[in-house]
């Protein structure tokens, strides 16, 4: 499987949309794109007006002297640099050897790749241009401008008018405005003599571009064109990757695979402090010359070993060795360039050998990482390499530029090349990052295919057991009921037809029958909902029990309590319950000739107790003998409810207490 998946992968899966919303996303699409074409448009008229407005302009020709050459002279004698410069000199400059050089020029060439320490002193070059108006101007103008589109060297540029200082260089000697075109209002408007001093610490060069001397408007747009293309634009990119590296850096925090995303951030931070040496001048009391030094050079390693990490993340190949070698060659680089070992003039030195060692250990595997994009198919991969090798010709370019070896009015291409590479690299991770999201939602759309299949199983399933469960209940309360009739209903129908058969009085074979059909009343109360209410229950029980007691002559007080609801309370369990109190209170009815009796409930954590009290003649079972079988009944329903009876005699009468647990009981009946 490729890593490409067509021209659709950056817009999602169209196959999920109907011809409705793929016109919508069409019309859309086109909208927004006319839209940034119409800005793009705006902002390049903007520009095209700020850099070339006295062309569009219909104004008179404007008068500029152009001077491709001039006179040149090296002084032999050592400047003190921490002196400062003289304000007034000669007004044709210093006396000696005056040649005439075409320009850009080299007066300084670099004679060592690491020049010695110069205490402080450097040499000294002169460039002198004559200054010759036309005779139409006159008196007429005032503005007259200078214009240098570009001076290098590792020391400072003084520019004097008849010798008159008019201008310096300011900030860092070493990180000071190279890369900044001069753009300078002469004081004098007629025929004059420029002269431009060049102090360079020995042994690291310098030189100078084609120099421009006229009317402020005519120069103007050329020094902004230089401005933006030396200093503006590379800022600009720097400002716009951080951005892109804010963004992503976010986007990193929420992945488990952020490599890429991470090396990207690093990347965007490495080239905005290396821009910053393009930027200058440096100001001293801002940050320490030696320091940015330090940092801006190392950026530029730094920012080789990331691409290159990130080739070979995308390669998915780790060249073990080499990649610790780089690495750790990188790092004993940085640590051998520190402030703390060398001083802002030699680390400058050093930053060529620090890019030699980058490219000459990371060029080799470049053919490695080409092998492993072509068998995986990456067209991604295979355009990201082309930019990578792409660089190697334009860093090359900028290092002989850099050591005056290609004219310095050329410009720096790296900055404008690694915005490229970048554009590349968040294409690649905007790419991978819109089919991770298009996996995703595809396999969301499957995972909730499957759900739902799940869920219709899964709810079939329990239909089926919940019929099963509500047969196996009905089955069980079907014998449950079988049995209690059995037991109960079905013995006291079976007494009542002996004493039918034994010719027994009518009363007796009445009193059996209501016996029978108090029972089945018992039977049926214990199936009404009670909703794990024990006071409802016995509510019940009162009803049933009141015209039984009324007729027999006994009262029946009332004194029950609130009690905690519980939760077990189910037919089964409240039948067990009615018939131990049915059992308890028959018994009383028949042997203790009572006039009384007392039902009431009180709650004894973790249970409830329920009280019958009598006024009768007293009972208190013997456990040791066989008390008969109601007796047995009542202690063994009590069993199955998990709780306990009691009988204590009291004068007069009888206390039965009957204990039963606020929680689900353990046995089952």
């Amino acid at each position: 499987m490729t890593e490409d998946t067509g021209a659709d992968s950056l817009f999602g899966n169209y196959a999920r949309y109907d011809v409705a919303s793929l016109n919508t996303l069409r019309w859309r699409r086109v909208f927004l794109l006319g839209c940034g074409a119409l800005v793009l448009g705006f902002v390049m008229l903007l520009l095209a007006r700020m850099l070339y407005g006295s062309i569009f302009q219909c104004t008179p020709a404007l008068w500029t002297q152009y001077f491709p050459s001039a006179e040149f002279l090296k002084q032999d004698t050592i400047t003190d640099l921490n002196a400062p410069q003289a304000d007034d000199v000669a007004p044709d400059g210093p006396q000696g050897d005056w040649r005439q050089v075409t320009l850009p020029y080299t007066g300084i060439p670099r004679t060592k790749v690491i020049p010695s320490a110069s205490q402080g002193h450097a040499m000294t070059s002169w460039y002198r241009f004559s200054v010759t108006p036309t005779a139409a101007m006159g008196e007429m103008s005032n503005d007259i401008t200078f214009y240098l589109p570009r001076w290098k060297t590792e020391g400072r540029l003084a520019v004097y008018q008849n010798g008159h200082l008019v201008w310096r260089s300011h900030g860092d000697i070493i990180w000071n405005s190279f890369n900044r075109p001069v753009l300078i209002d002469l004081p004098a408007a007629g025929p004059s003599v420029i002269l431009l001093r060049m102090d360079t610490l020995p042994g690291f060069g310098g030189a100078i571009t084609p120099a421009w001397v006229g009317q402020h408007d005519a120069l103007f747009w050329r020094y902004r064109i230089r401005l933006a293309l030396q200093c503006i634009v590379p800022g600009i990119f720097a400002v716009v990757l951080l951005s892109m590296a804010a963004v992503l850096f976010f986007v990193a925090l929420a992945r488990p695979d952020s490599d890429l995303y991470m090396l990207f951030v690093s990347a965007a931070i490495l080239y905005t402090t290396r821009i910053m040496h393009f930027m200058g001048p440096l100001d001293p009391t801002i940050i320490s010359p030696v320091w940015f030094g330090w940092a801006t050079v190392n950026s530029m390693c730094w920012l080789i070993v990331v691409g290159w990490l990130f080739c070979c993340g995308l390669a998915e190949v780790e060249f073990r060795w080499l990649k610790r070698l780089l690495v750790w060659g990188m790092i004993a680089c940085t640590v051998a360039t520190s402030p703390l070992f060398h001083s802002s003039a030699t680390i400058s030195a050093l930053a060529l050998c620090a890019y030699i060692f980058c490219f000459t250990l990371s060029t080799p595997t470049m053919p490695l990482l080409m092998a492993a994009m072509w068998r995986r198919r990456s067209g991604s991969g295979m355009l990201l390499l082309f930019w990578n090798m792409l660089m190697f010709p334009i860093a090359v370019h900028d290092m002989l530029m850099a050591n005056y070896y290609v004219s310095i009015e050329h410009v720096y291409l790296l900055p404008y090349i690694t915005p490229d590479l970048f554009l590349c690299c968040l294409y690649i991770l905007c790419q991978r990052y819109i089919n991770a999201l298009g996996l995703a939602e595809r396999s969301n759309q499957i995972l909730e295919t499957r759900l739902r299949a799940q869920e219709m199983t899964l709810r079939d399933t329990y239909e089926r057991l919940h019929q099963i469960e509500q047969r196996e209940l009905l089955v069980a309360e079907r014998q449950r009921l079988m049995r209690d009739m059995h037991d109960g209903l079905g013995s006291t129908l079976t007494g009542a037809i002996h004493l039918a058969d034994r010719a027994a009085s009518h009363e007796v074979l009445a009193q059996t029958l209501k016996d029978c059909l108090f029972d089945l009343k018992l039977t049926v109360d214990s199936l009404e909902p009670v909703d794990a209410d024990l006071l409802l229950l016995l509510a019940n029980l009162r009803f049933r029990l009141a015209p039984r007691l009324h007729a027999q002559g006994v009262m029946l007080e009332w004194a029950v309590t609130p009690v905690p609801s519980m939760q077990w309370l189910t037919p089964s369990y409240a039948l067990h319950i009615l018939r131990i109190l049915q059992e308890v209170i028959t018994n009383i009815l028949k042997h203790a000739q009572a006039s009384r009796i007392r039902l009431s409930t009180a709650t004894e954590h973790p249970g409830i107790l329920v009280r019958i009290e009598d006024n009768g003649s007293g009972f208190q079972p013997d456990t040791r003998i066989n008390e008969g079988r109601g007796l047995h009944n009542i202690c063994w329903r009590a069993n199955a409810l998990s709780g306990h009876v009691e009988w204590q005699l009291s004068n007069p009468g009888t206390h039965f207490i009957l204990w039963l647990p606020i929680e689900n009981p353990a046995a089952r009946a």
